[in-house]
């Protein structure tokens, strides 16, 4: 094991199986911190979700020893990575019991994480002689001072999240949102300079709605049913914008000195209004009352001077008319909708 000087502190870097760390744990040479059981839960799951495919990474934890000596320690405070050595543990409870099922499938699920335990090896940084203080701050800065992943790259290289993958395909495939506009740099469309139709995180929202029936998604959740197949929704989705552009041309739906529909709870509404109730339909049925309903709405005057924005709640500034985001707006704006497609 190489030892380096790092400023006052040595430091080194080891390895340890997870059986390894969890038996260490069992006696007690392993002190952990006070865990989340809502992200010791979270791990789990990306474990089982992952462990026949073998696709899981595990960024090193961080722990502070008494001496680093030739050999690597086998008494650790772990100071990042509470959350991981316990979901490992309750991993390896989980694989006993599955591995004494009488099901087929369990048996060979709980053989496979038993496996994963015994031969997987995990990184520890391992920090020399740190006070109960420097342990806390180096916590403190480990878990704050980190750069979030920007969305449009978590986007671009999540492939486990369907809603991820389908959001981006759409962003790379349909030539007429190109010409409408995404902003990807920024987080926020702001009108009226900024005249892209919607953010990319507005893209994936409404995404989510083909995928989940929800009018209000968030996307951390993680727990909903979908029932066609990715291509499907990609082309679900494509025929939407296509019916879309239809009722605003692509080159100046954005613009909001003329296009209501660079409104986003407008906009989100439209998708809502075009999903509403048909999740569970096939995907030809979808897309044929989907194009119904959006042909009805030919007549729909959607410039932003009509005056019958203005009946629902917004704000009103420098001459134009910010539509609210809310749950209660949206509502509205969909039986509105609704109404004019009769």
């Amino acid at each position: 094991m190489i030892v380096n000087h790092i400023f006052s502190k040595r430091q080194s870097i080891a390895t340890y199986t997870i059986q390894e760390l969890s038996s260490l744990i069992k006696s007690g040479q392993v002190k952990l911190r006070e865990v989340n059981k809502l992200h010791v839960r979270a791990i789990k799951k990306y474990i089982l979700e992952n462990v026949l495919t073998e696709q899981i990474y595990i960024p090193p934890m961080v722990a502070n020893v008494d001496s680093l000596g030739t050999d690597k320690p086998k008494e650790l405070t772990i100071i990042d990575g509470n959350q991981r050595l316990r979901a490992f543990c309750q991993i390896e409870e989980m694989g006993c019991r599955a591995a004494k099922s009488d099901n087929e499938e369990e048996m060979k699920k709980g053989y496979k994480l038993l496996h994963f335990v015994m031969n997987t090896e995990v990184a520890i940084q391992l920090f020399e002689g740190l006070s109960k203080e420097d342990a806390d701050q180096l916590y403190i800065d480990l878990n704050t001072k980190g750069k979030k992943v920007a969305l449009s790259k978590r986007i671009a290289f999540d492939s486990r999240k369907e809603l991820n993958v389908i959001t981006n395909t759409i962003l790379k495939s349909n030539k007429q949102l190109k010409l409408a506009g995404v902003e990807i740099e920024k987080r926020a469309v702001v009108r009226p300079t900024n005249k892209k139709l919607l953010s990319l995180s507005h893209l994936r929202q409404i995404v989510a709605i083909f995928l989940t029936g929800k009018m209000i998604y968030r996307p951390n959740d993680d727990y909903y049913d979908t029932h066609l197949e990715a291509q499907e929704y990609i082309k679900l989705i494509n025929r939407w914008f296509h019916e879309l552009f239809r009722l605003y041309p692509a080159e100046r739906i954005g613009d909001f000195n003329e296009s209501v529909i660079a409104n986003y709870p407008l906009l989100v509404s439209i998708a809502y209004y075009a999903n509403n109730g048909l999740e569970q339909f096939s995907l030809e049925e979808r897309k044929q009352e989907l194009v119904q309903r959006m042909r009805r709405l030919n007549n729909v005057d959607f410039n932003r001077l009509n005056p019958v924005w203005k009946e629902f709640k917004g704000t009103a500034r420098l001459g134009f008319y910010y539509l609210s985001n809310d749950k209660e707006t949206i509502e509205k704006l969909v039986s509105w909708l609704e109404n004019q497609g009769r």
